[in-house]
Order: structure tokens, then sequence, then C-alpha cells
């Protein structure tokens, strides 16, 4: 859930980058991240970016499948699959890149 945190499109994109750095090549990069299609995008207070404050001053960057997929550059998407969660039900996606054997 790391990459649904507070953190900016070029924090995205280091964090991507860095998680690259450090794979072997062939290594899997897998994570899980709140949709757009979940019920609190748009809710709450908009901090720019994808990203509202909902209940109790919680941030959350709510990301688009052609976000994950601008994230994946160095990467095969392997996979991004939608699922649901919990109560609300919160919509997630789950991403599976492999690093590039070069």
């Amino acid at each position: 859930m790391l990459y649904c945190m507070a953190l900016g499109t070029s924090e995205l994109e280091f964090l991507s980058d860095e998680v690259w750095r450090v794979l072997r090549p062939g290594g899997l990069n897998i994570y899980t991240a709140r949709h757009t299609k979940d019920p609190q995008y748009g809710t709450g207070i908009h901090r720019g970016e994808g990203m509202y404050e909902i209940a109790g001053g919680f941030i959350v960057h709510f990301l688009s499948r052609e976000k994950v997929e601008d994230l994946a550059k160095g990467y095969k998407i392997v996979s991004i699959e939608e699922f649901e969660e919990g109560t609300l039900p919160r919509k997630l996606l789950r991403v599976t890149l492999r690093k590039k054997i070069v």
C-alpha cells in the first residue's frame, strides 16, 4: 500500500526507480494501491495529483490504471488486477511488474 500514501507523482517515480534499481533482472515488484474507481476517490479535501484527505486526516493517493502504467517504465507489466476489500468496499489494484532482463 506504499504507492497510495501521500506521495506526489515525482516521489512515486523515484520509489519505482529505486525498487527497479535493487531488483535482480527478472525480479518482481508487486504492490497494491487504491484505485480511482474507489468510492472514496474524489471525496474529502483534494490535495492534488489524485490525492484526497479523507476521514481522520489520512491522505490517500488514488492511482488510475494509466498512472500505474506510467510508473512501470523499465518493467514488463505482468498483471494489473482490480479487486475489492473491506466493507466500503475499497477498490484496489494489485500490480505485478517484472524487471526487464537486459
